[in-house]
């Protein structure tokens, strides 16, 4: 790829043995180089990864590496789908009118045994409250109702497109007599849902020869570390490592985000590997939440994020619990300024002038700087949100979907406009997200040596204990890690409409 005129050869990617010829040929480590220093321009800046938040909340350690299952316990609150009405003995269609009216019995069809004999229940309109009269009778795997209308609502009815099937029914109380009553509406529970996930297990291994051993650059070879910091090499063995680590820890990242499972349709596993034995992978975060909340846009606004966080937050968290985070890319933080700054214009030129700075320009004596950028949002009814930048949105290499230039969106790889809201909190005193290892496996690295290795690269004085002929020596790592989310619908991904389709 030409960078620069002034640019003399092409960044070329190759994968396992390293020798000095690769040195020699492609670092150049005999010609003289008008400059010491080597950069790497093609570098990416990694900053705050998904693994290294994580590793800010306890992980979860379980006895053995098998399958690990968990349970949330669903809101007793609940309203029920209408399978289906029936009146005088047909079933009730949206075009009818007056069913149960001069209070005539009719019968309500539902998938649990969820309402009880006394309840009051009301469907999506509450001017039609209906009165259950007995426990239900079982019908296959549905409950049959028997019901009249409550109160008023007995003289004219019901419309049938009230009760038509996926109309949702919810309990009112259970009204009873002023004198001797005998029987009161039945308490609800709700059983646990439980979820399953599976450990994956990655591996990563590089070959190195006796002869790189001491192997040198003309120079030093300077990379950018995780926090922005210069790392300096001056051996190959050292930058090999130090690849080899990092390549190592963006596998993790990924499986913890993006891993899909192996399961298939039946529940089993049937990739097969170099051993000949299956390989299981389980779920990442991602495709956890993708039976939560998952919402495409073509155009973001203040409003538009409020009223997704008013749902998360509405009836399920306190107001001082309505603290947000949302991880996205850059292009996505510049979409979330712009929505933000639009939100706020007509006040923020006029008071914030800590956007305004001196600063040195030839152009004039007294020159200005002006800029700010919003990285946090303090909507209605205490919800809090800001913006977290993760390199994985904005990499071009693994995300290839461009985004329209059409005024809104503004070029670049389009998931970089994703925006996924991760509640971090808590569920029942737990953490809500985190990473889970099976007790004493930890990620595991080991060597294979030869006459030369790691810890003697120059070879021993006396007897060197060799596990192969070879000037040489292998690496490996491995890892067995998994993640989950407890409680997904305390998520929700935010997804622009050009991925809709992919």
């Amino acid at each position: 790829m030409q960078i620069d005129f002034r640019q003399i050869t092409d960044a070329k990617s190759w994968s396992g043995i390293t020798t000095k010829n690769h040195i020699g040929s492609i670092f150049e480590s005999r010609p003289q180089l008008a400059s010491k220093l080597m950069t790497r321009m093609l570098s990416q800046y990694y900053g705050a990864t998904l693994e290294a938040q994580l590793s800010e909340i306890p992980a979860q350690y379980l006895d053995t590496d098998d399958d690990y299952t968990w349970k949330l316990i669903g809101s007793t609150e609940r309203n029920i789908p209408l399978v289906e009405a029936r009146f005088q003995g047909a079933t009730v269609l949206a075009t009818d009118f007056g069913v149960g009216a001069n209070g005539a019995e009719f019968e309500l069809v539902f998938p649990e045994r969820y309402f009880s004999d006394v309840n009051v229940i009301i469907g999506e309109r509450d001017v039609y409250p209906i009165q259950i009269l007995d426990d239900p009778s079982p019908e296959g795997t549905n409950w049959v109702y028997r019901v009249v209308m409550w109160g008023n609502a007995k003289v004219d009815g019901v419309p049938g497109d009230e009760l038509v099937a996926g109309k949702r029914f919810s309990k009112e109380y259970s009204p009873v007599e002023e004198d001797f009553s005998i029987k009161g509406g039945e308490v609800n529970y709700s059983s646990p849902i439980s979820f399953r996930n599976t450990f994956t297990r990655i591996r990563m291994q590089y070959t190195a020869p006796g002869s790189m051993s001491d192997t040198k650059f003309a120079g030093q070879f300077t990379q950018l570390g995780p926090n922005g910091e210069k790392q300096t090499f001056v051996a190959w063995m050292e930058y090999q490592n130090w690849v080899f680590e990092h390549q190592f820890s963006q596998d993790k990242n990924r499986l913890l985000w993006y891993g899909r499972s192996a399961r298939d349709g039946k529940g089993k596993f049937n990739t097969v590997g170099k051993s000949g034995n299956v390989i299981s992978a389980g779920a990442g975060l991602r495709e956890q939440m993708e039976i939560a909340n998952t919402f495409f846009y073509s155009k973001f606004t203040a409003d538009y994020i409020t009223n997704i966080l008013t749902e998360l937050a509405e009836g399920k968290l306190s107001m001082d619990e309505r603290k947000f985070v949302i991880r996205t890319g850059e292009r996505g933080a510049i979409l979330f300024h712009k929505a933000i700054a639009a939100e706020a214009s007509g006040w923020t030129p006029l008071f914030d002038q800590s956007a305004q700075k001196q600063t040195v320009s030839a152009l004039h004596s007294n020159s200005r700087a002006y800029g700010f950028q919003y990285t946090e949002f303090m909507a209605p009814n205490q919800i809090h949100v800001k913006i977290e930048v993760d390199p994985m949105y904005s990499d071009p290499v693994r995300n290839k979907i461009m985004a329209p230039n059409n005024g809104h969106f503004f070029g670049g790889v389009a998931e970089s406009y994703r925006m996924d809201i991760l509640d971090m909190g808590t569920v029942e005193g737990e953490p809500n997200i985190r990473k889970v290892y099976a007790k004493n496996q930890l990620d595991t690295t080991g060597y294979i040596p030869g006459l030369r290795h790691p810890f003697s690269p120059t070879g021993a004085k006396g007897m060197n204990l060799m596990a192969t002929p070879k000037d040489g020596y292998e690496v490996h790592k491995f890892a067995t890690c998994s993640g989950y989310i407890k409680d997904v619908s305390r998520t929700a991904s935010l997804i622009p409409s050009i991925l809709a389709a992919v």
